[in-house]
């Protein structure tokens, strides 16, 4: 079943399986990826993608980061790939955080965090 899924797909499996702290540090990670990408700093580049964390990327994200490196500031190309797969592991972790938050129990809030805002209805209209 996982050998028909693409290589993305099974890398953010992957990711997503490492639990919560790992899921942060790579949310971290690719932050930095993605801004050193987009500011095409080649050495910041190279220096993220010599990073232990860089195994768990796709090919092509890693491949593109090379060739915006090489590039130089210059050029117009986006990292597209690498957008793309942040994107996709910001979405499934937080998801998997929603759900654990919502499986946890619920703590009871005092105060006026536990309250909710009443706001009177009128004719619409009117």
């Amino acid at each position: 079943m996982l050998a028909e899924r693409p290589i993305a797909f099974i890398a953010l499996v992957a990711i997503c399986s490492l639990g919560p702290i790992s899921g942060r540090l790579m949310l971290d990670y690719l932050d930095g990826l993605c801004a050193a990408l987009l500011a095409r700093n080649g050495t910041e580049i190279r220096r993220l993608l010599r990073h232990p964390l860089a195994r768990a990327l796709p090919r092509r994200v890693r491949e593109e980061g090379y060739a915006i490196a090489r590039a130089g500031p210059e050029s117009l190309r986006a990292p597209v790939h690498t957008l793309h797969f942040y994107h996709q592991t910001l979405h499934l972790l937080g998801a998997r955080t929603a759900v654990a938050r919502a499986d946890a129990p619920s703590v009871e809030r005092s105060g006026s965090e536990g309250r909710q805002i009443e706001m009177p209805l009128r004719a619409a209209g009117g």
